[in-house]
């Protein structure tokens, strides 16, 4: 568990002592959001490689350098419309279907690099 803290104004999460748990599981999918320009301690954690921008960078079918990692909306295009998350989260979510199963019906509605009109 994490509790919720602020330190000089702005809101943090720190683990709470003695919560901590193992659950066997064979994919975990984190809903981050956007949270601020400050990356999370947990990225580092997780080894992934980020853009000069700061954001996770991934590939063309939304894989970080991490094998079964994958990134999506804010994490992977920085702060941005919701709209975008959400068709990026289906296309990821194709993706993930295909690299598991070897197939996917699902709707890939964008691609990573998929660049918003101006």
């Amino acid at each position: 568990r994490v509790e919720q803290v602020f330190t000089d104004g702005r809101m943090s999460f720190e683990p709470v002592e003695g919560s901590e748990e193992e659950f066997p599981a064979e994919i975990v999918m984190l809903a981050m959001g956007f949270t601020g320009p400050e990356k999370s301690p947990m990225l580092e954690q997780f080894g992934v490689d980020l853009t000069d921008r700061g954001n996770v960078e991934r590939d063309d079918d939304w894989s970080t350098n991490v094998d079964n990692v994958y990134v999506c909306g804010d994490m992977g295009r920085g702060q941005s419309l919701i709209v975008w998350a959400i068709a990026e989260g289906r296309a990821c979510a194709a993706a993930v279907d295909q690299a598991l199963t070897g197939a996917t019906q699902l709707p890939a509605p964008v691609t990573p690099s998929a660049q918003q009109l101006r």
